[in-house]
């Protein structure tokens, strides 16, 4: 089979690798669609991926192969893959932070979805295959992870109907969030800074959406929330100057959530104040990742139509195009990516 593998940052080549061998408690999936994450990136960007690997994680196929012992799945059946499973009895998971779970962080498909080809391995196989239905692209099963780990920020911040939720960016997980928050009953504002993604985040259910370059970003809250500010705020750029900001933005006693990833840009140090925390309640937490508990809720969400992803993908290449998927992923000039091998 064929394969993208990571060289360098600027050095991807689709090549002959090995097809993956199944045992009998796992299952050959063909890729037919794996979505561009800025995890990819982040780990060819700063060397955190090995020469000669494999990257790809958002990923939807048809089944070819299962081992003897697999009895649930059938060969022909559509699937989406969550590449990870928790283990479901260690302190971690007991506890509801299964993301911190070392099983969890074990799992994985291989060699990785830019492929033709994935082996997925039992514990995913007993718990991180979903069988979606015809009338969802295969396109649209790879947006099932990335708004799992929203459903697991939503959850941690307890938003629930009536509430006020600032969601701070403009990029795909902040257009998710957004979508998951309003599932869930909530008036949601987006704040980012591109006109070209504004209108689309209305279109996809934010109530209100504006260019922070252009209206100010603490009246407009205190405007559309009572003078208190909002009940949660969602950080979801990887920026110190967001998360400093948000203290601004959130009600007393209300809930700061950061939930972009600090792995993939260089940033100064942070410098808090403290005294909302401390004299005005404000908490704040983060969320990284999803379980597969989120997961499935996630598929559910995508299966009614609560979550509305195919017009967020934007561009679509095959495998062998990736380094020009790649300069359009850099240049933000997007908002999903999705690749074909």
């Amino acid at each position: 089979m064929k394969a993208l593998v990571y060289r360098d940052f600027n050095d991807f080549k689709w090549e002959e690798v090995e097809t993956p061998v199944i045992g009998p408690d796992e299952i050959l999936v063909r890729v037919m669609a794996c979505g561009l994450c800025s995890t990819d990136v982040w780990k060819a960007m700063y060397h955190e991926a090995k020469p000669g690997m494999v990257l790809g994680h958002e990923v939807s196929g048809e089944l070819v192969e299962t081992g003897l012992n697999v009895a649930n799945l059938r060969i022909g059946d559509r699937v989406a893959v969550f590449h990870r499973a928790e283990c479901g009895a260690c302190y971690y998971c007991k506890h509801g932070d299964e993301t911190l779970c070392s099983e969890y962080r074990r799992q994985s498909i291989f060699p990785g979805a830019f492929a033709e080809y994935i082996r997925v391995t039992p514990r995913l196989v007993q718990k991180s295959v979903v069988k979606i239905p015809d009338e969802m692209t295969y396109e649209e099963a790879t947006m099932i992870e990335p708004t799992a780990c929203c459903v697991r920020a939503v959850s941690k911040c307890g938003i629930s109907v009536d509430d006020s939720v600032l969601i701070i960016g403009d990029g795909p997980m902040a257009m998710l969030n957004a979508q998951v928050s309003k599932s869930a009953g909530a008036l949601v504002i987006l704040s980012g800074h591109h006109d070209s993604r504004v209108e689309p985040a209305l279109r996809l259910g934010a109530d209100y959406a504006f260019n922070s370059k252009k209206i100010s970003i603490r009246e407009k809250v205190l405007e559309l929330t009572g003078g208190r500010g909002a009940d949660v705020v969602i950080v979801a750029v990887s920026s110190t100057d967001a998360v400093q900001q948000s203290l601004k933005l959130v009600r007393e006693g209300g809930k700061i959530c950061v939930f972009g990833d600090f792995r993939d840009v260089p940033q100064p140090s942070l410098s808090l104040d403290l005294k909302p925390v401390v004299h005005n309640g404000v908490k704040i937490l983060g969320s990284w990742g999803c379980s597969t508990k989120d997961y499935h809720a996630a598929f559910n969400l995508l299966k009614n139509r609560k979550v509305r992803v195919k017009e967020m993908i934007t561009h679509r290449f095959p495998l062998e195009r990736f380094t020009e998927a790649l300069n359009v992923f850099l240049s933000k000039d997007c908002l999903k990516i999705v690749l074909h091998p």
